[in-house]
């Protein structure tokens, strides 16, 4: 078997002015890909996602020193 694997697979142009997609830093996406969550693009440093109930339960799950981490404003999520 062979397996193909493609890096930098990505939606370009991808607008979220109207914050149709979770956009977040490099630890909370890291988390989240982690936890089976496709990352749709990566827009000025940020990581965006699909905002679906399965994002929604991950993110509900997150750790509680991520949680705090980004209500102090430390990381973006």
């Amino acid at each position: 078997l062979e397996f193909l694997v493609v890096n930098n697979m990505f939606i370009s142009n991808l607008d979220n002015k109207d914050k149709k997609y979770y956009e977040c830093g490099k630890i909370v996406g890291n988390y989240l890909i982690k936890n089976g969550i496709p990352m749709l693009a990566r827009e000025n440093g940020l990581m965006l996602f699909a905002k679906t109930k399965r994002l929604q339960k991950v993110i509900n799950d997150m750790p509680l020193y991520l949680q705090l981490l980004i209500k102090g404003g430390v990381i973006n999520g």
